[in-house]
């Protein structure tokens, strides 16, 4: 019985050295990465509300560090939503990034779920932008965890 114990734990060890190792990596509550060019070269996350996923690139291009505020939930344009400020610092990467990926989608990841998925058309000189969801105590849910993680970083 021992024996056959000890082959069922090797078994489980052999099994999950099969697994991919790139498994969903745990995001920040708010980041901001680009969408993988190609299919299966990225680390693919959940679009909220939606039955599908995005694939992501592994850098995260904007994290916690670069927000300084979070608005109230707001209805804009018939939906709710909340406004995120940038950093000085922030908001000069993001200047920087949309330059440099002219044409290319971000992927505004927010609770380990794709938010919204831009695509860049222009160079983005701003402070901050809106986030829509759609329903209000999702909203609220979001900017709270937002919230949270900006003022613990």
């Amino acid at each position: 019985m021992r024996a056959l114990k000890a082959l069922g734990f090797i078994l489980l060890l052999f099994l999950a050295s099969l697994a991919p190792a790139h498994a969903n990596p745990t995001f920040a509550p708010i980041e901001i990465r680009l969408v993988a060019r190609e299919p299966a070269k990225g680390t693919p996350v959940a679009v909220l509300g939606e039955k599908r996923t995005l694939e992501v690139e592994p850098e995260t291009l904007l994290g916690p560090s670069d927000f300084v505020a979070v608005g109230k939930v707001e209805w804009v344009e018939g939906k709710p939503g909340f406004n995120v400020r940038l950093t000085p610092e922030g908001a000069r990467k993001c200047e920087q990034l949309s330059t440099r990926n002219i044409g290319r989608t971000l992927a505004i990841i927010v609770d380990g779920k794709v938010l919204m998925a831009p695509k860049i058309l222009d160079p983005v000189r701003a402070e901050g932008f809106l986030l829509t969801v759609n329903t209000e105590p999702e909203a609220r849910d979001l900017a709270a965890k937002v919230r949270a993680a900006i003022a613990a970083d």
